[in-house]
């Protein structure tokens, strides 16, 4: 009965993978992309509401930075397959 249960338990953890490596690389993905995109938001109210030319290109260019590596992230975080409440 013992070896019955061993091999049930064996074959269920092996039907049921951890997830936690997953949801890691999920939740550091989604870090990732606030962050970036807290920064982004700065950078497009300093865009918008400075005169300072030499702040402006310098935000826009953190900016076009910052939008290339939220793609990189965002694309990471589909292939990962993580989801999210705002995913549908």
């Amino acid at each position: 009965m013992k070896s019955l249960t061993a091999i049930a338990l064996l074959t269920i953890s092996s039907l049921h993978p951890p997830q936690s490596q997953a949801m890691t690389e999920c939740e550091l993905l989604t870090r990732i992309m606030n962050n970036l995109g807290a920064k982004m938001s700065i950078n497009r109210y300093v865009i918008s509401s400075k005169d300072d030319k030499d702040l402006i290109e310098q935000a826009s260019k953190d900016l076009s930075e910052q939008t290339k590596n939220y793609r990189n992230a965002k694309e990471q975080y589909k292939k990962a397959n993580c989801k999210s409440i705002w995913d549908k």
